[in-house]
């Protein structure tokens, strides 16, 4: 799957990282997975590449929460505006505590930049309820398309799905979410181009709407499960 879309990469390293700052692993153990799941050894800080072990262990490890970031254009998801051409924001970003960014650059490297940004932790509960709402709200409109052409394409899609190991502190719960808001968003983007080829204008407008509200609430369940949800195992 390519880098610059695949948000599994994102929402992995924020598992593992929260799982090193609060000790349930080592910074080696959290280091190893880095370069698993990024498949590479190094990342870009302060002008210099540095292994990712060197890179943890330069850092403290005091139970910061660790999220996934989702910038997109009008909603920079916490991030300052000026920081966001330095990251391909479609796989996500991730942030440690309130003052470092880990993403993809412009030029499929992994970077890290120190940056204070605003992280409001989201509730876990509270995201699998809005998401669920949302998918009650959105039944009727997903029921109006013909859906043969998503069904395909999003089971191909959910075939690709690898979350790979995860730290072993990791609750069924967390996974549980994080499978069922990946499969729900998945559908919502897929189900958005169907909608977008065979509503007419007016309804298109609706239809996209509500899935797009769908597909953001199930966004928020990934990242609430990853970090709020992982820290309340």
């Amino acid at each position: 799957m390519n880098l610059h879309s695949d948000q599994t990469l994102t929402l992995r390293l924020a598992l593992w990282l929260n799982a090193w700052q609060h000790g349930d692993i080592t910074v080696a153990d959290a280091a190893n997975a880095c370069e698993a799941i990024t498949d590479s050894l190094d990342l870009n800080w302060q002008g210099q590449r540095l292994p990712w072990l060197q890179f943890l262990a330069e850092q403290s490890a005091e139970r910061k929460l660790c999220r996934t970031l989702f910038p997109s254009p009008g909603n920079p998801d916490g991030m300052p505006v000026t920081t966001l051409n330095l990251f391909a924001t479609s796989p996500g970003v991730v942030a440690i505590g309130s003052n470092l960014l880990i993403g993809i650059d412009q030029n499929g490297g992994w970077l890290a930049v120190a940056q204070i940004i605003e992280i409001v932790p989201i509730d876990l509960n509270f995201a699998r309820i809005a998401m669920l709402d949302a998918l009650a709200s959105a039944q009727k409109s997903l029921a109006d398309l013909d859906l043969a052409g998503t069904r395909v394409t999003a089971d191909a899609t959910l075939k690709e799905l690898d979350f790979g190991l995860v730290p072993p502190t990791t609750s069924r719960r967390t996974i549980d979410a994080v499978e069922q808001a990946y499969r729900i968003a998945t559908i919502a983007r897929i189900a958005k181009d169907d909608a977008i080829a065979i509503a007419s204008r007016s309804a298109n407008h609706e239809k996209v709407r509500i899935l797009d509200h769908l597909e953001a609430c199930a966004k928020q369940l990934l990242q609430a499960a990853v970090s709020s949800g992982y820290l309340a195992n």
